[in-house]
């Protein structure tokens, strides 16, 4: 994998070995599935990723994330941000950060991006749909 000149990639690891990413020179984005428990440390060798998707990855252990450096763009669920924010752990460089629970609420979302240190006083929602010009 790593002699790939591959910068984005969403790939499913039914046994978890995050090693052939180890290194890799040109990977900035990865949106990785899991069916097992994943040790994420190979991420930290990773020099320029910026963009990491765990949503659907079972990693027990994302303090991990806290080495990333570079990382610019993170997708967790719930759980994975509450281990992230509870042990101070979030990546330093972070600019965009995703709550990937289908059924968060509202007010789920307001208490993380809270914890994010977000301004959260002026929320609002939107809902509705996008209908076309041509239908």
């Amino acid at each position: 994998m790593r002699e790939l000149p591959v910068e984005s990639l969403r790939i499913t690891l039914d046994d978890g070995n995050l090693t052939p990413l180890a290194g890799h020179p040109h990977l900035t984005s990865l949106d990785l599935t899991t069916t097992v428990p994943t040790d994420l440390a190979p991420l930290r060798t990773i020099p320029h990723l910026r963009g990491l998707d765990l949503s659907r990855a079972d990693a027990p252990d994302p303090t991990v994330l806290a080495d990333l450096t570079e990382l610019r763009y993170l997708a967790l669920t719930g759980r994975q941000w509450t281990t992230l924010l509870d042990k101070g752990e979030v990546p330093p460089s972070l600019t965009a950060a995703r709550l990937a629970d289908e059924d968060a609420t509202l007010d789920d979302a307001l208490a993380w991006a809270a914890r994010l240190g977000l301004p959260t006083e002026n929320a609002f929602r939107a809902t509705g749909s996008f209908k076309s010009a041509s239908g």
